[in-house]
């Protein structure tokens, strides 16, 4: 869904839209962002960078010690 905010620049607009998208991506693909990469159909040095420059947080799924 997709919000407009009339006070919003379009500058802004986009780099929200393009930040909460590779967010979105990234989880979809389990965090591993070569997967990440290749679905959104760049590599992965520029991914690197976009979630470098947009300040993009990767949470983990925790996994189980020993399998717990």
């Amino acid at each position: 869904m997709v919000f407009i905010d009339d006070k919003q620049s379009l500058k802004s607009a986009k780099h929200d839209f393009e930040t909460a998208y590779i967010r979105q991506v990234i989880e979809a693909n389990d965090c591993k962002l070569r997967k990440a990469a290749e679905a959104l159909d760049i590599h992965y040095s520029a991914l690197m960078n976009k979630i470098k420059t947009k300040g993009i947080t990767i949470n983990k799924p925790m996994e189980a010690p020993n399998g717990l």
